[in-house]
């Protein structure tokens, strides 16, 4: 496997960004690769998964290009006082790649996952654009962002919460998962195929049951995996391997 570090100028952002690459070696004449777009969480950045877990190794069956960006605490989120990180993401991000690397730009091809904050993000990008990417997969998602309204709202993240998001409220908007999620069946818009997992002790597992219960009265398809485990890198190790082999399967 590759493992580069690429960084350029973003014109959504206006700034210099660095993203990790993972691509698989050698590559075949007139291969294109099936891409992974792979999000980390809160105070993290682009090498949280090359150094907290292994991707790489992992990736040594799939043959995936796996694109790691870094997007602050924006929570993947055009925000309200900043940058356009949800446009970066699923805009601007997915054309520079694919204009730069060997990469198939067909939705079936096309997947998205992360952690806690990445796995908000992950599902928001998938269920905002069900046409560019064709699975998502949340570990230890953020998946109810009002609960995460209330948990941070007399903490210093408060701040930063209210600078991406607004003062005004985020449950109804297009912010919130489940109405994206209402959305999509009421437009009866192409749905991603959803993979969640979370760990008893975490503190977002009762959220990540409110929206496995959720898609289960809407009918959604989806993979939902618990087991003991907490929000840490122990966790989500080992549920990377399990969600690429879920990406992995037709």
């Amino acid at each position: 496997m590759a493992n580069l570090t690429y960084t350029f100028r973003s014109e959504t952002l206006d700034l210099n960004v660095s993203v990790n690459i993972i691509l698989p070696e050698p590559i075949l004449k007139n291969e294109k690769f099936k891409t992974l777009y792979l999000l980390h969480g809160y105070i993290g950045d682009h090498t949280d998964w090359i150094r907290f877990s292994s991707p790489e190794r992992y990736n040594w069956s799939y043959r995936f290009a796996i694109i790691m960006p870094a997007v602050q605490n924006s929570y993947y989120t055009d925000t309200t006082y900043g940058q356009k990180y949800l446009t970066f993401i699923t805009e601007e991000l997915p054309k520079v790649m694919e204009n730069t690397f060997p990469l198939s730009t067909k939705r079936e091809d096309r997947f998205i996952g992360g952690l806690s904050m990445g796995g908000y993000g992950a599902l928001k990008a998938a269920l905002l654009y069900p046409k560019k990417f064709s699975k998502a997969f949340s570990l230890s998602g953020a998946v109810d962002i009002n609960h995460i309204r209330q948990i941070t709202r007399d903490s210093s993240r408060k701040i930063s919460f209210d600078a991406v998001f607004s003062k005004k409220e985020v449950q109804g908007t297009k912010h919130d998962l489940f109405y994206l999620i209402s959305k999509n069946i009421e437009k009866n818009t192409i749905q991603p195929d959803i993979f969640i997992s979370c760990g008893t002790e975490d503190f977002l597992y009762e959220s990540n049951q409110k929206m496995h219960q959720f898609l289960n009265e809407h009918h959604i398809p989806h993979v939902y995996m618990t087991e003991p485990g907490a929000h840490d890198w122990e966790f989500w190790d080992k549920y990377l391997w399990i969600a690429m082999e879920w990406l992995a399967k037709k």
